[in-house]
């Protein structure tokens, strides 16, 4: 009888663009949703705030900072739970690995999920070796 090792390491595969803007599309429904619940209970108008309300900052910069901590908190804790992925990119079929194909730590999620801010900032030019490269 032959014996077969089980290791936690996954087969290591790169994604396209497209798997990946729809799983960002799907995390961002998922945030987006959260946005709404949190801004409901706060009484603000999430799609329709009247100009009093717009002119209230304080309300506005409360629910920015709720909604950006959950994103972080989802994004990174997700993706380096031993899910491996976020919602969208569980859907996917995506994961997210060390080079190896281990899992990777909070910290270095929590890198990730800030850096996208960065990649994000100049029109997008972040993203551009995902087309270019294999």
């Amino acid at each position: 009888m032959s014996e077969t090792a089980t290791t936690d390491v996954l087969p290591l595969r790169f994604s396209g663009l497209l798997l990946r803007v729809v799983a960002g599309l799907a995390d961002l429904g998922v945030i987006w949703l959260f946005a709404w619940l949190v801004s409901s209970v706060m009484g603000i108008s999430f799609l329709a705030a009247t100009p009093e309300q717009l002119a209230d900052t304080t309300h506005l910069h409360t629910l920015n900072a709720i909604v950006l901590f959950f994103a972080w908190l989802y994004c990174a804790g997700l993706e380096s739970s031993p899910l491996l992925a976020t919602l969208g990119m569980a859907i996917m079929g995506l994961y997210t690995a060390d080079p190896t194909g281990g899992r990777v730590g909070l910290g270095r999620t929590t890198i990730r999920f800030w850096m996208r801010f960065l990649s994000i900032a100049p029109l997008f030019c972040g993203f551009l070796p995902i087309l270019l490269t294999r």
